[in-house]
């Protein structure tokens, strides 16, 4: 079993949430590192139920959405609460949505800058008013060092004008997005409309109309641009395709219950466990090998199954190891893909999956590399529109959007939300009394990639991928391909940590 003892403090990495470092342990092995977490599970016990929705928003950007659907479905669970059909087409509406909006944002601030440096604007020879504006920013003597980002790109000069022009589009389609889940959140970031029963949102034609023409103008936004420039990127980067494998099982836990979701779930469910494809079962586990996390005794645990222990000896992490069945899963759009592909169905164009293969050279199975994750990130984006359309045809004015029945405040149970978050499968799993939580346990997509060393020497997908080859942190270009894997993770130190 590889050692644990940090040999070196690496290097941080830029546009990660949470603030994300790499560090090399006494035997050379890559290692993430990020900050304790913020304690959110303990944070709830005791509060009412409804605090879970709107608190958990705040454990990630990209992910509130996913986060308030998720503690809903677990307090819908608990409680057995019907949930009205206009309520869930609407709740699948705003997932759609936040799933595109963090797939954009991701590739063209997060990513793309892995490949295209920032200081290539100055070559800028188009007509976008808002580049012009930046080129002659990073021209002047007090431009921010960043701005000077320099290395080597293979893109010719229609490329990187054709590049950066996209990313002003996609800040355009953002905002509409934005917009789209303000008028059915009540507000954006943070989203108010998500209660038990459904949504509770004033439905009318003229909301439909609005919701359908900004959905038109984000469509009209990305026209040629996804997933094109993700082939650009292979293209131009064919290194792609082969680095950064990460493990071989995959992980969906779908969206939506198939007797309630609109014309089925969005994605179904599946696990990919040694090479055959399984019913999922929510039988995750989570180790604490390696996490500063110890077990308390009785009298100190307070409700806790484990407490920080920020001196453990081993330890390297704040990121707990999830398992399936003693197994690290990989969980993300790609799994999602692959879930998709062996169960018969498909979200976006039906021929993707055989595309990717043949882009890739290798079967979907083996597809989850650097160029396989963010080309099957793209690729749904595609599918994302095509359901919010699907979705806008399903709402009915005429019907409500909460359904009235149960006693939603004053439920005792235990309770189970899975959802499918940008980044992967999330769990909430909540036990209330009489509408208090008195425990609630939460387990993120980036928890279960960035999870590290386990009992069995094995690590987590993202840890897997970094060390499939050997790298030399004091050299920039491999410093750049490794940002480039953690990246194609969409990996949120926060959502890891919680």
């Amino acid at each position: 079993m590889t050692s644990n003892n940090m040999a070196a403090a690496g290097f941080r990495l830029a546009r990660l949430e949470g603030g994300v470092s790499l560090a090399q342990d006494d035997e050379g092995h890559l290692r993430l590192q990020g900050g304790p977490p913020r304690y959110f599970e303990r944070l709830l016990l005791g509060r009412p139920v409804q605090d879970a929705v709107y608190l958990t928003q705040q454990i990630s950007a990209d992910s509130g959405v996913s986060h308030a659907l998720a503690a809903l479905a677990a307090w819908e669970d608990a409680g057995s609460l019907p949930v009205a059909e206009n309520g869930i087409a609407l709740r699948e509406l705003l997932h759609a949505c936040s799933l595109l909006h963090a797939h954009l944002r991701q590739f063209y601030y997060q990513a793309l800058p892995d490949y295209l440096p920032f200081a290539s604007l100055s070559a800028y020879d188009g007509s976008f008013p808002e580049l012009l504006r930046m080129q002659q920013g990073i021209a002047g003597k007090d431009a921010g060092h960043w701005t000077q980002q320099r290395f080597e790109h293979p893109f010719a000069a229609q490329e990187l004008d054709r590049l950066w022009e996209h990313r002003v589009q996609a800040l355009r389609a953002l905002e509409q997005m934005q917009r789209m889940m303000a008028l059915v959140g009540g507000k954006f970031p943070m989203v108010m409309s998500l209660v038990p029963g459904g949504v509770n949102l004033s439905l009318s034609e003229a909301a439909v109309l609005r919701l359908r023409a900004l959905l038109g103008t984000v469509r009209a936004h990305l026209e040629g641009m996804v997933p094109g420039d993700g082939l650009l990127l292979l293209q131009r980067y064919p290194e792609l395709k082969t680095i950064g494998r990460g493990s071989a099982d995959y992980l969906c836990a779908g969206s939506g219950k198939e007797a309630s979701a609109v014309e089925g779930a969005m994605f179904p469910s599946g696990v990919l466990l040694g090479g055959g494809l399984e019913p999922f079962a929510a039988v995750a586990t989570e180790s604490i090998h390696s996490a500063h996390y110890r077990i308390p005794d009785q009298a100190a645990a307070q409700g806790a199954l484990t407490v920080p222990a920020p001196e453990k000896p081993g330890a390297y992490s704040w990121i707990k190891a999830p398992r399936y069945y003693q197994r690290p899963m990989e969980t993300g759009s790609i799994a999602r893909l692959v879930i998709t592909n062996l169960s018969g169905a498909h979200i976006g164009s039906p021929d993707f999956a055989d595309q990717l293969e043949l882009l890739l050279g290798v079967p979907l199975t083996d597809g989850n590399t650097v160029g396989g994750r963010i080309l099957a990130r793209l690729g749904e984006m595609q599918g994302l529109m095509e359901r919010a359309e699907t979705l806008l045809d399903k709402l009915d004015p005429a019907h409500p959007t909460v359904a009235p029945e149960g006693e939603p405040f004053a439920v005792s149970g235990e309770g189970l939300g899975l959802v499918e978050a940008p980044a992967g499968v999330l769990q909430h799993r909540m036990v209330l009394e009489k509408g208090r939580i008195v425990h609630y346990d939460i387990v993120s997509p980036s928890t279960w990639n960035g999870s590290p060393l386990d009992e069995r020497g094995e690590t987590g997908s993202l840890e897997t991928a970094l060390n499939r080859s050997a790298y030399d942190l004091s050299l920039p270009a491999h410093e750049r391909t490794l940002s480039r894997i953690v990246h194609s993770f969409a990996f949120s130190m926060t959502d890891a940590v919680h």
